[in-house]
């Protein structure tokens, strides 16, 4: 008698640790969760898997657009001059110098940027001159004082009648 409970003890015992095991429970492992939690280095090397999959992710997403782009111009020209096939022409060398040819024109457009980007600098930077130097002149005529304190209406009846000429015309 004695020895069949401790049988159906122990099975309940397995039956509990097995329903963990169904249910997909793992055993919370501290050491391991203080690494990912804490560990710097853990993190550089998450970070660095995540970096290296975007690239990889860029780089398969280019290649396929290459391959469309160079396999609609290859239907256009089934040969080369030489009599090859389009497979042929891949693999001597046609994504290197389309790669070259791609890193040139990024290199131009770059370029192009930074001078656009320097001219619109010198253009506001003259704009602003202008502006400032039209504000000190009007400061000056509407500042101008009589012996007593009084405004003199002279500039400022001038500046009316300036303001009134540019609009008319």
């Amino acid at each position: 008698m004695r020895n069949n409970a401790r049988n159906v003890v122990d099975k309940g015992r397995t039956d509990r640790n097995s329903d963990k095991d169904e249910r997909g429970k793992k055993e919370f492992d501290k050491k391991k969760y203080r690494l990912q939690k804490y560990s710097n280095k853990y993190k550089v090397t998450q970070w660095e898997e995540r970096r290296k999959k975007a690239v990889l992710r860029r780089f398969y997403k280019e290649l396929k657009k290459d391959q469309q782009n160079s396999t609609e111009t290859l239907n256009l020209n089934c040969t080369s001059e030489n009599g090859e096939k389009p497979n042929e022409l891949k693999k001597k060398g046609y994504a290197f110098f389309k790669a070259k040819r791609e890193y040139r024109r990024k290199q131009e457009e770059e370029k192009k940027k930074r001078e656009d980007a320097i001219r619109i600098k010198l253009e506001q930077e003259e704009a602003q001159k202008k502006y400032k130097e039209k504000k000190m002149r009007n400061f000056k005529v509407l500042s101008k004082k009589t012996r007593k304190g009084q405004p003199v209406m002279k500039g400022r009846i001038e500046m009316l009648l300036e303001k009134i000429q540019r609009t008319m015309t």
